[in-house]
């Protein structure tokens, strides 16, 4: 009778082999933290970036009004709520001003945002945070020989903080309105 020794595997070969597979589950959750963080950027500045466009829309459609002179830092206007008031040109300008300073972000808990973000001109806060200490400016400059209604070249610039970022993020846009 011929007995063969089955030889399994050692308890050291078995201890790599944990090894080398620890050592891999490792490197794929470490990928998929930075796709996970990437991703996040991603999405904050296609909003950035839909924010700023937004403003040019709201330009556009009331396009008799300077909206410029929206600094970076300044709180939103004082508006009366366009939505549930007749308001004239100027005062839409303002609303839209307010409106759109208070979607970035920045000034959720400001008085006057906390008035708009009434479910009509603005969802919650809690719906509609915007970006991370989101914050906007515009800026016009009229187009030489002046035109009748004026023409303006209008750069929009949103702002916003990153995470694991020392400086704060922006993007610009410009167009002719």
């Amino acid at each position: 009778m011929n007995i063969k020794h089955v030889r399994g595997f050692s308890m050291i070969e078995l201890l790599v082999a944990v090894l080398v597979m620890g050592i891999g589950v490792l490197g794929i959750t470490g990928l998929q933290m930075v796709s996970l963080q990437n991703n996040r950027g991603a999405l904050v500045r296609a909003e950035a970036v839909l924010l700023a466009y937004d403003m040019i829309d709201r330009m556009r459609t009331n396009p008799t009004v300077n909206y410029g002179g929206l600094a970076m830092g300044a709180a939103p206007p004082v508006a009366m709520n366009c939505f549930t008031n007749n308001c004239t040109e100027t005062q839409m300008a303002t609303f839209d001003k307010a409106a759109w300073k208070c979607t970035l972000g920045n000034f959720n808990t400001d008085a006057i945002c906390a008035g708009l973000r009434d479910g009509i001109a603005l969802p919650s806060a809690l719906d509609q945070p915007g970006l991370p200490s989101g914050d906007g400016e515009i800026v016009t400059t009229a187009v030489v020989p002046a035109t009748v209604p004026p023409t303006f070249i209008v750069k929009i610039t949103v702002r916003w903080q990153e995470q694991n970022q020392p400086a704060p993020t922006s993007i610009s846009v410009v167009s002719q309105g």
